[in-house]
């Protein structure tokens, strides 16, 4: 369960109306340049995490991908396997280790993952982050919001392609996610996009329940 695991940290990219955009418009349009043309996305992908003195505390693999509006898929191989799909709408969190689904909305909190980078809702990143080109192709940005639970993202391009992401968490602990064999603008079926639940699994549906207090 390493995605939800560190959920802490990356759930904690929480975009907000209320704030500001940050960072010069060069930076802020150099990034929306580089975004702009990824409608959808597929790759392997590494995330490594690692202490202030770069010892690393956990690992995965697996395969993500994204495509517009807010779909997504994030498939952990090794060393647990564990699948987290959401349509837009509804989020399926599948650990086959304990044989449990839960089921959830895909809101807002949820939807301000690394995700939404490739999701086409720019004008949620600009009003979110702080935006600085470190260098070409390289970028930090950091939260405009007061307490949140990270430090900085970083958003590594190379041959403007996206190659990592890093988050920094205010313990000086960082997720780096690298991709390989990226595809940029694959077609996929948003049928990949639909968790179908196994039979014999426990369910937890949070959406169910949203519903029923919902209409009390």
């Amino acid at each position: 369960m390493a995605f939800i695991r560190r959920a802490a940290l990356i759930i904690g990219l929480v975009c907000c109306s209320q704030l500001k955009a940050g960072g010069s418009a060069e930076d802020i349009q150099s990034l929306r340049d580089l975004l702009q043309p990824i409608t959808s996305l597929s790759a392997k992908f590494t995330q490594r995490i690692t202490d202030t003195e770069g010892f690393q505390l956990d690992s995965s693999t697996g395969l993500f991908e994204v495509a517009q509006p807010a779909k997504l898929r994030w498939i952990v191989v090794e060393p647990l396997p564990q699948q987290i799909i959401s349509d837009g709408s509804t989020l399926w969190v599948y650990d086959p280790d304990i044989e449990q689904v839960i089921i959830q909305p895909f809101n807002q909190d949820i939807a301000a993952t690394p995700a939404i980078l490739f999701s086409g809702d720019l004008d949620q990143l600009d009003n979110a982050y702080y935006v600085s080109e470190d260098s070409p192709g390289m970028f930090t940005l950091t939260p405009e919001r007061a307490g949140s639970l990270f430090k900085h993202m970083q958003i590594e391009f190379v041959n403007r392609q996206p190659l990592s992401i890093a988050l920094t968490d205010n313990l000086e602990q960082t997720t780096k996610i690298t991709f390989t064999e990226l595809q940029i603008n694959p077609v996929i079926s948003a049928y990949r996009f639909v968790f179908a639940i196994p039979p014999m699994v426990d369910v937890i549906n949070n959406l169910q329940s949203r519903l029923d207090k919902n209409a009390n």
